[in-house]
């Protein structure tokens, strides 16, 4: 069982390091972030194509679809605002709009 195998971590929240800490999500955001990774939506790499391939490159194109999803549907719940598109995935307008357009999303 993997769960068994995995080490403790034992410590404050400051003996974490930065990127493994917990995010503090509001209720909507661990919401909108459940139903993006339970989607059902069609994937754009197969399983075949994704276990051909080294794992650390797997698992960039799981991510970036995973992100293009999660922008999609952030969107759809702030009605096409990107002001509130932004607030709702704890970011700036900024980072926010050039995520939008790093995955061909106006």
């Amino acid at each position: 069982m993997i769960a068994t195998l995995a080490p403790a971590i034992v410590g404050t929240p400051r003996a974490i390091p930065i990127g493994m800490q917990p995010l503090a999500l509001a209720p909507e955001q661990v919401a909108l972030v459940e139903e993006t990774a339970t989607s059902t939506s069609p994937t754009v790499v197969d399983d075949d194509t994704l276990m051909s391939m080294p794992i650390y490159e797997a698992k960039r194109l799981v991510a970036v679809e995973f992100e293009r999803r999660y922008l999609i549907r952030v969107m759809d719940r702030a009605a096409g605002s990107v002001s509130e598109g932004a607030r709702l995935a704890g970011l700036d307008r900024t980072n926010f709009r050039r995520l939008l357009q790093r995955h061909g999303l106006h």
